[in-house]
């Protein structure tokens, strides 16, 4: 699936911040809310980070289920 790179590092840092360690998460907090804030700013008005995550949503959803099937083990022939 092609996507806006800006888009994807979004969902990457999105699906970082849920899945790291405890100690990880103030700085994969700060990285997402950095380009949540960097993506906001491109438009006019101004698009605040908790409206850009409500709008990216269901396609995180999808990007998260990309994820974890990439995690499942092959099956032998």
């Amino acid at each position: 699936m092609s996507r806006n790179p800006l888009i994807e590092a979004i969902h990457e840092a999105r699906y970082d911040l849920q899945t790291c360690a405890e100690k990880d998460k103030p700085a994969a907090r700060m990285r997402l809310y950095s380009l949540l804030a960097q993506a906001g700013s491109r438009v006019e008005p101004a698009v605040t980070p908790e409206d850009l995550l409500d709008a990216l949503y269901d396609d995180y959803k999808e990007f998260r289920r990309m994820k974890q099937r990439q995690q499942w083990p092959k099956l032998g022939p």
